[in-house]
């Protein structure tokens, strides 16, 4: 199971390490549109950034996170 944590973990990070690179990109465009007083594309931009630090943050709420599983389960034969 450790393994699969891992994995998990490494994937997550990736995913985070991606989201703060689109986030930083998405900050820059974001400057140079309000310098432009451009609002409309200033705001599509604001509201992916936002998408991308929430999905940042999410990932990172669930690094280590492996669940937990019941150790037994109760009788699922046909006939019960």
């Amino acid at each position: 199971m450790a393994t699969n944590v891992t994995e998990k973990d490494r994937t997550l990070n990736e995913i985070i390490e991606w989201c703060e690179q689109r986030e930083i990109r998405g900050l820059r465009l974001a400057n140079a549109l309000l310098q432009k007083h451009d609002m409309a594309a200033y705001a599509v931009v604001k509201a992916q950034i936002d998408a991308y630090r929430k999905t940042a943050e999410q990932c990172r709420s669930l690094l280590g996170y492996s669940g937990s599983m019941p150790v037994e389960v109760e009788n699922q034969s046909e006939d019960a």
